[in-house]
């Protein structure tokens, strides 16, 4: 090895470290992944040849797969190189993917699981996020300790036979991880990490410990533990999808030098921001500019290695979070409700030169079931250099209060706005909105109920709180009809999120509902909306967005709906793009053509 390769290779291990214990820093230690990560591995992830990431497992969520192929997508600046596939049946463990005694699969693993390891023509990965629930019999029959020797023989036993089958079924590398949401069971069966302990030891091939996502502590996370709100689906979505993309990149960072390169001209700090990428990073990573002169800023004295871990997390993050928006001057976390509640705050995204003319005001608000998501990440920035300012704002969540709390929440935020107009340079005769999938509930029921008084509390109650477009992308709008279509998600059970959101099972709140629901306040005089949502939503039905735009329709409302053939729970298209701005081009700035 000449002296020019020797050196970058010791640039990377250096890097490599670095972010290892960033990570660790930043979300908590790994250690069992650590030990079984040898650097021996055969199969490099990162290599920009295509691969399949298959996601099996127990409590997978509907969420976090999604987050991780967001990721990993901004890795390669959108292209679709590693593709992520859950391969789930709702909250199956591994005692019903296999026969836990004699290792043959059962029916859900033949046909859910078996088809998206069959793949010929390029490699597999299998991230494994199991339980070994029932797999002693009885649901609580867990690894009390590690002197439960029988049970930890017995568990790693199971886990080897599901993991060998895997192999054999097509997988090239396996990633197992133990995952338990609910802390208050953690005593009954937390301890499965020993068994996992127990398989790893064994040195089976191209077999590799996950993320020890859920250590039995509430210190570790203690907002997600709040209140025994560790859904996957919820905060704990953010965590998995974060601790998941580490993994990879240790694997791929310990099994060659070369590891992930870094591009031409790209800074340390471009660099580690783009690895590094957490949940709510939605930035694609060529916007790093690779000529900032920003560098990561030096440890103070007396600052221990943690602290000084965290403030580089810190600076790296609103860098990354600058860099969405290089064009807009953002004034970040303002209080809408002052005094109120650590939810009620807003971002704003304003032109760098003031405008002449007030500008007319895209407000973005976030989806997450009504249960997480941030005003971090706004696709609606874009719009600043199409002449508009641009709002993000966050609001209460489910778990902080129910129904009307978050429509009451995105009124009091568009009066504060419209009072503050003048202040900002915006026309607050000219308001739109836009949001997906609650968020999108939350734009529609705006724009219907934008005359409902019982909605509007606190202050500036003398201004209106209407606004002069909406666009929805895959709202739910009338919650007792969303089981009538088939989705992965049982709308009607006490655990759904509109369920939580109302306070109690949609059926049995069927007022409460009504009460929620954007269709329910329908009239004539709202304002035009553009709809849009995929035919293939594994969660909201289209059913929904059919509902509000035969409403509208009726009422004689300006209504466009835009069904994305293909889409999920969210896409990406350029004709939607190209809609969205004409619309609100057509109706936030008349006499002038969107571009």
């Amino acid at each position: 090895m000449n002296g020019k390769r020797r050196t970058k290779s010791v640039e990377w291990r250096k890097m490599a470290a670095i972010l290892a214990f960033a990570f660790g820093a930043v979300l908590g230690n790994s250690g069992l992944a650590d030990q079984a990560l040898p650097g021996t591995g055969k199969l490099k992830i990162f290599d920009d040849k295509s691969k399949t990431i298959v996601v099996n497992g127990y409590s997978t969520s509907f969420q976090w797969p999604r987050m991780l192929q967001e990721k990993l997508d901004r890795m390669y600046d959108g292209k679709r190189v590693l593709t992520v596939r859950p391969a789930t049946k709702g909250g199956i463990p591994i005692a019903k993917w296999i026969n836990v005694e004699t290792g043959e699969p059962s029916k859900a693993w033949r046909e859910i699981l078996r088809p998206k390891l069959a793949d010929d023509k390029e490699p597999v990965i299998v991230l494994a996020q199991q339980s070994l629930q029932w797999a002693f019999g009885d649901r609580r029959a867990g690894i009390r300790d590690a002197n439960d020797k029988e049970r930890i023989k017995q568990g790693a036993d199971a886990l080897e036979k599901y993991v060998r089958l895997l192999k054999k079924d097509g997988a090239d590398l396996v990633f197992v991880a133990m995952h338990i949401y609910k802390h208050p069971m953690e005593p009954q069966i937390g301890n499965e990490r020993l068994a996992l302990a127990e398989l790893i030891r064994r040195k089976i091939p191209g077999v590799y410990a996950g993320p020890d996502v859920w250590q039995p502590t509430k210190d570790k996370y203690p907002e997600a533990f709040a209140r025994d709100k560790v859904h996957p689906n919820e905060l704990g979505a953010e965590i998995m999808a974060q601790k998941w993309m580490e993994t990879l990149v240790k694997y791929d960072a310990r099994a060659a030098d070369k590891g992930i390169p870094r591009r031409p001209g790209e800074t340390t700090s471009a660099y580690a921001a783009r690895i590094l990428a957490d949940s709510d990073k939605k930035t694609p990573p060529q916007r790093i500019r690779a000529d900032s002169n920003k560098k990561i800023p030096a440890r103070r004295p007396g600052e221990s290695t943690a602290e000084y871990t965290k403030r580089v997390s810190r600076f790296l993050r609103e860098q990354n979070r600058q860099a969405q928006a290089p064009d807009a001057k953002i004034l970040r976390d303002i209080e809408y409700v002052p005094g109120g509640h650590e939810r009620q705050k807003l971002d704003l995204y304003l032109p760098q030169t003031s405008s002449e003319k007030p500008l007319p005001l895209l407000i973005w608000i976030h989806g997450g079931a009504w249960l997480g998501g941030n005003k971090n990440n706004c696709p609606a920035r874009r719009f600043v250099r199409q002449g508009y300012a641009v709002a993000s704002i966050n609001y209460r969540l489910s778990q902080h209060a129910i129904f009307p709390a978050q429509i009451e929440d995105c009124k009091a935020a568009i009066r504060f706005l419209r009072a503050n107009a003048g202040k900002y340079g915006f026309d607050p005769k000219r308001f739109g909105v836009w949001g997906s999938s609650a968020g999108g509930h939350l734009v529609a029921l705006l724009g219907t109920a934008g005359d409902v008084k019982e909605f509007d509390k606190g202050r500036n109650l003398d201004v209106s709180s209407r606004v002069q477009a909406v666009c929805d992308y895959f709202g739910p709008t009338d919650f007792t009809k969303m089981s009538s279509f088939r989705t992965k998600m049982d709308h009607d059970s006490a655990d759904s999120p509109e369920s939580k959101l109302v306070g109690g099972p949609v059926q049995q709140n069927k007022d409460k509902c009504k009460r929620a629901n954007p269709i329910t306040y329908v009239t004539k005089d709202d304002p035009p909306f553009l709809i849009c949502h995929g035919d293939k939503d594994p969660l909201v039905p289209l059913n929904q967005s059919q509902i509000l735009y035969e409403a509208l329709k009726k009422a004689g409302v300006a209504v466009k709906f835009h069904t994305v053939k293909g889409g999920g729970h969210g896409f990406r298209d350029k004709q939607v793009d190209k809609m969205v701005e004409e619309f609100f081009g057509k109706h936030l700035k008349p006499g002038k053509k969107a571009r």
